[in-house]
């Protein structure tokens, strides 16, 4: 705590969405199994809070990742600065700066200057504040004393809303007010098991902008590779690698909870496969138990997502912009066996069921705890090393797998590729990993083999409009059989010019002297 006009918190807190009343599922099956553990609960005063957000016409704050309140409290009035903090996989760590007020009228001028940006002029930019949107919601919940910590566990009901469209808020927010953050998880871990949760990395200022600018259906792209600098350790290197997976796996999962937007769904999928291959790359050096266990979560639920290969192809297929749009456009049977295979594939397997399941939950908080507490350091040796001493070894038996599975003499055809797909997707996702470390040739050597990826995805899709047609009753389906044929040859003969070019590419890792920083 700092003697200063405004109260600093340090916050650190794990934030769960919820389908249903958060306050039934708290009192229903959260409680009762936390007073079984031996848990002490003490019952916190009810609340209605009254939070209404501030920005500038420019959206200052919003550019800065800084959220400010103003929250009412019966009689009591309270304003608030959020920083952006860090968020990895729904652990908030972030500083909170708390004024009184005796009106519901923002004043910037109260909290300390050096909060703020240097540049930014205080007074002038108080002037121009105007409200963006509220959220209003009843907060209820317990001090809990578990094993040596306090955790506060409180559930949000209510909405965000602007002047034109509101959104529901049910939350469970589980926040250490004192003790260890091993603590933090393990209560964390007994919601999930017993609720129906999603991990959550947006805050409610975040919904509110989301709200207020309308929702961006746009798949955030992955980097061309994962950025690191040349010296970063191993384990740093492992961490950094986790956070994009997280990150892009909760950014999409939010989009197609909020939306609906099927195209965010392959993100998710992307996301789970280098999460995996992150932990599977790193496993060697990192070895511990959390880290053996979370791998085998890892490959369990990748092999449930499996289906989102066959809804990508459906979707390559149905695109307008597709290679195919002109000739399905001759079969409308086609047409709609397509389409019923794909709300098929969305019905049977509901995603949005899937991201509250258990095991999606249980996954992002073991890796997140993972990055807090890096266990690997009481199990093994090297995790401080640069990852630069492994990286060369790791980058070279991959490609030394890839040559032998598909020689250079070889003439591929398609079961070929099929075979050789998940071994040169792994091999390719240890570059994205890796690459930045060395010389920028490696975008040079990459492309090829990112579009021989490319013309495998294309391959799949020719197959299942291949099996579409034996399952389509049409009115010359010999001609339609023939033009997918023909197709098929075409791809796999690029492809194989392609892997020609690709194998000639200069080993970027090869030729970097270790001992230039």
């Amino acid at each position: 705590m700092l003697s200063l006009p405004a109260l600093y918190m340090a916050e650190i807190e794990i934030k769960f969405a919820t389908r249903q009343s958060s306050h039934q599922l708290l009192e229903e099956c959260v409680v009762p199994f936390v007073e079984k553990t031996g848990a002490r609960l003490e019952k916190l005063p009810a609340q209605s809070l009254q939070n209404d957000y501030y920005d500038t016409p420019e959206q200052l704050f919003h550019e800065h990742k800084i959220g400010f309140r103003v929250r009412q409290n019966g009689d009591q009035i309270e304003q608030t600065v959020k920083t952006q903090g860090n968020v990895d996989a729904g652990l908030h760590a972030r500083g909170e700066y708390n004024v009184s007020l005796s009106k519901p009228v923002p004043d910037l001028t109260l909290f300390p200057r050096e909060i703020w940006p240097q540049d930014w002029n205080i007074v002038d930019i108080n002037t121009q504040l105007s409200r963006q949107f509220s959220t209003h919601f009843k907060r209820e919940g317990y001090l809990v004393f578990w094993q040596n910590s306090q955790i506060e566990m409180v559930v949000d009901k209510g909405e965000a809303a602007t002047e034109k469209i509101s959104a529901e808020i049910n939350e469970i927010e589980l926040e250490l007010k004192t003790g260890r953050v091993e603590d933090l998880f393990a209560l964390a871990a007994l919601v999930n098991q017993h609720a129906e949760v999603r991990l959550s990395d947006v805050s409610k200022a975040a919904r509110g902008y989301q709200l207020l600018h309308g929702w961006q259906l746009h798949v955030k792209p992955l980097p061309a590779v994962l950025p690191l600098h040349h010296n970063i350790s191993t384990e740093a290197a492992f961490a950094e690698a986790v956070k994009c997976a997280l990150a892009h796996w909760q950014h999409h999962e939010h989009l197609f909870i909020e939306t609906g937007s099927v195209k965010m769904l392959q993100e998710v999928g992307t996301s789970v496969r280098l999460l995996l291959q992150s932990v599977s790359l790193y496993l060697p050096v990192l070895q511990c138990p959390q880290m053996l266990a979370l791998h085998k979560q890892l490959m369990d639920y990748a092999q449930q997502w499996s289906w989102l290969d066959d809804l990508q192809s459906l979707r390559y297929l149905l695109s307008k912009k597709s290679l195919f749009a002109r000739f399905l456009s001759k079969h409308p049977a086609l047409v709609s066996y397509l389409q019923g295979r794909k709300a098929g594939l969305l019905h049977a397997h509901e995603p949005a069921h899937g991201f509250y399941a258990t095991e999606s939950t249980a996954i992002k908080l073991g890796a997140a705890q993972l990055l807090e507490l890096k266990p690997w350091q009481s199990h093994a040796q090297g995790f401080d090393v640069p990852v630069m001493e492994h990286a060369k070894g790791w980058l070279s038996q991959g490609w030394q797998t890839l040559q032998q599975s598909m020689p250079k003499n070889r003439n591929m055809q398609e079961a070929n590729y099929a075979a050789i797909e998940m071994l040169l997707r792994q091999t390719l996702w240890n570059g994205f990993l890796l690459a930045d470390m060395f010389p920028e040739e490696h975008g040079q050597f990459r492309a090829p083999w990112l579009d021989i990826v490319k013309g495998i995805d294309e391959l799949k899709a020719l197959l299942i409009l291949q099996n579409a047609i034996s399952d389509t009753e049409l009115a010359s389906p010999t001609e339609a059989r023939e033009w997918v044929a023909s197709k098929i040859t075409s791809l796999v003969q690029v492809m194989e010019r392609t892997r020609q070019i690709a194998v000639q590419g200069d080993l970027y890792w090869q030729n970097l002297n270790l001992n230039n920083d």
